[in-house]
């Protein structure tokens, strides 16, 4: 997996993708599995923006019950099936649970009634997942005396119980990204990050035939030829519209959606549901307000999601203290014990995402509800150019497969079936974790922690002999760096195999080593070290890159953050 300039520029693809986000990952590895030749370039790094910064979910499609959404229920839950089957080193079942209160609405006997109606919605939703450790149960009831002894802090007068479903959470949704595009690699794709796509080439007939692009850290421009672009920036893929002057502004509403990280606060590896003061315009059932999530996740806890309409310029996001602060406050008035303080938060996860039609001041938000595939021939304008924007990172395959089922129509080649909803992604071809896990024990140095291996495990999942052989091959990568359970053999692999190119790259989504908090000085230092000596970094560059990936994490007073 390397960043091969050259040969983007070549031959002429069937089809550029723009854009390294879930759906543009999704869309190169459906397309080469199906025989098209596809180019893939990300004007930052891959997974960098939204599809790096989410609650980490991977929804079944619950919360569209009250909706009376029977269609994005099934595509929920068929899409998070999909992600279990073919990710299971880095999608797994998270235990979630729902207060109940009273003997209405917000009762038991509604959630009981809502489980058993998505029960039969989704009969199929573990097929094909051979592990019983990795299928979805039945949503169940639970009495109130279980509750107060998994969340004592639920205590109040009027609870009754609750309900326990289960929905996909991420292990890591950059390695997720880096899975799949490793895929699409060995698939056949030619990809590249750092290479920002400035507009569209124009074929001798008018059509779109390309683009024009720049390689952001040589600034050397380049061309990619092709019989067809799928713009799939995401968020930024209106811009692109825009700045190539195939529309004047910007139509598609955008949510800021937000999600803050802080120290763990529950015992249970369960995710626990707290109601806002916030309700749900689109509902049709509804059991009160709107509902956060309070998280587990490795030992931290992740809180979401807060969102608001976002006018901005989509690259210019950012999250200002008083804003944090504010979801702080929101979420300590859910709450009948301690809460949190600002400085509790070790890191703020935000991104852009398609929304409802919404006021810009509205508090009580109608969400996005559909993915966007935009045929620009069929809209008025140029032919050559698709459009696509998933609403959320669960239906990045889906919205994926749509928009290679509609290029293989348009470059009138013959239909072939998708088979991302089967096909093991890169390192996913094993039967039970566990069992991978005890092998990776027997392989590894008996001076490496199970903690340690079993990270490996789930950011490499089968490929994780790719990393160990640095080690054997220099017994001084298996150090660890700084207090984390990520080895030194892991920033080498990013480096030689993996496409990073800047210390946030390995920091933030190749390794473990910042998703939760800022590292330190001690651990940013050693891995800028190993890096430059792999990349020739000056001690300038080094520093500066450290610079760079220290201007991510808050800057208030860190008292009380993290494990």
């Amino acid at each position: 997996m390397t960043r091969d300039l050259k040969s983007l520029t070549e031959r002429e693809f069937d089809l550029v993708v723009v854009g390294g986000g879930i759906a543009g990952v999704c869309i190169a590895w459906d397309a080469a599995l199906r025989g098209l030749s596809v180019a893939l370039i990300e004007r930052d790094d891959f997974s960098g923006a939204t599809s790096a910064h989410s609650l980490k979910f991977v929804h079944g499609g619950i919360r569209y019950l009250q909706h009376a959404d029977i269609p994005r229920v099934r595509e929920s839950c068929h899409e998070r099936s999909a992600f279990l089957r073919i990710a299971p080193h880095l999608v797994h079942p998270l235990a979630v649970v729902i207060p109940a209160y009273g003997h209405g609405i917000q009762g038991k006997g509604a959630l009981f009634a809502a489980f058993r109606v998505l029960s039969l919605l989704t009969l199929d939703r573990n097929r094909g997942i051979a592990d019983p450790e990795r299928q979805i149960p039945t949503g169940r009831i639970l009495s109130r005396a279980e509750c107060l002894r998994l969340f004592p802090e639920m205590a109040r007068q009027d609870l009754t119980g609750a309900g326990l479903f289960h929905d996909g959470q991420m292990y890591s949704p950059p390695r997720l990204v880096i899975s799949i595009l490793r895929s699409a690699i060995e698939s056949g794709a030619v990809t590249a990050n750092y290479c920002e796509v400035r507009g569209f080439l124009e074929s001798a007939e008018g059509r779109v035939g390309g683009v024009q692009a720049v390689d952001t850290l040589s600034g050397d421009p380049f061309e990619v030829r092709a019989k067809l672009v799928v713009n799939a920036a995401g968020p930024f893929a209106e811009e692109l519209l825009v700045r190539s002057g195939l529309r004047q502004r910007r139509a598609i509403p955008l949510s800021r959606d937000l999600a803050i990280v802080v120290r763990r606060l529950f015992e249970p590896d369960m995710a626990l549901a707290v109601q806002t003061k916030y309700r749900d315009p689109d509902a049709l059932i509804s059991r009160g307000n709107r509902h956060l999530f309070v998280v587990p996740w490795r030992e931290y806890t992740l809180i979401g999601v807060n969102s608001k309409v976002y006018t901005g310029n989509p690259s210019e996001l950012e999250v200002p203290e008083e804003e944090v602060q504010g979801f702080v406050d929101e979420f300590n008035e859910t709450q009948r014990g301690p809460g949190i303080r600002l400085e509790d938060v070790s890191t703020v996860n935000a991104g852009l995402l398609p929304f409802g039609e919404n006021a810009s001041e509205a508090t009580d938000l109608s969400f996005g509800k559909r993915s966007v595939v935009i045929d620009h021939a069929g809209n008025g304008g140029p032919d050559g150019l698709v459009t696509v924007m998933s609403v959320r990172y669960t239906t990045g395959r889906s919205v994926a497969q749509r928009a290679v089922d509609l290029a293989l129509g348009k470059l009138e080649m013959q239909p072939q079936p998708c088979a991302t909803t089967t096909t093991p992604a890169f390192g996913g071809d094993f039967e039970r974790f566990e069992g991978l896990f005890s092998e990776a024990r027997r392989r590894c140095p008996t001076t490496m922690a199970d903690a340690v291996v079993r990270q490996l495990c789930h950011n490499y999942g089968s490929a994780y002999p790719r990393v160990l052989e640095l080690v054997e091959t220099d017994p001084a990568l298996g150090r660890t760096v700084g207090e984390s359970n990520v080895l030194l053999a892991e920033v080498v692999h990013a480096v030689r195999d993996e496409m990073a190119l800047k210390l946030s790259d390995v920091v933030l989504r190749r390794t473990d080593l910042g998703a939760g908090a800022d590292p330190g000085d001690e651990a940013l230092a050693v891995c800028a070290e190993r890096m430059g000596s792999e990349l020739g970094w000056t001690p300038e560059d080094r520093q500066r890159e450290i610079d760079e990936v220290k201007v991510g994490y808050p800057n208030w007073p860190r008292g009380g953050v993290g494990p």
